[in-house]
């Protein structure tokens, strides 16, 4: 059973938006970081839903959190998520973890 805490570590307006999707087990986390560059260009250029994507986002990133052995944060912005503005998979997102 995945034991996923989803906490959020910032929301203020003039910030990046911060997550952490932590393994209650283990304690090991994901901070995951949507930059403020990523959420203005998806509002006004293709008038998207960010919380959608957001939400949609964190759900693809759980599948990361048991299989963590460190503390890894990730910073998603537009030039990693693309002009499709799709989550990124478990997969590409592994090579952009940095370790904490």
């Amino acid at each position: 059973m995945n034991k996923t805490i989803i906490k959020k570590l910032e929301s203020r307006m003039t910030e990046a938006k911060a997550w952490r999707l932590e393994n209650s087990e283990t304690g090991h986390f994901l901070d995951v970081v949507f930059s403020l560059n990523l959420e203005d260009k998806m509002r006004n250029k293709r008038n998207f839903s960010f919380n959608r994507f957001e939400s949609e986002q964190l759900n693809e990133l759980s599948k990361l959190v048991p299989a963590l052995e460190n503390d890894y944060r990730l910073e998603l912005n537009s030039t990693n998520v693309g002009l499709g503005y799709l989550p990124v998979s478990v997969d590409s997102a592994q090579s952009l973890l940095q370790e904490v």
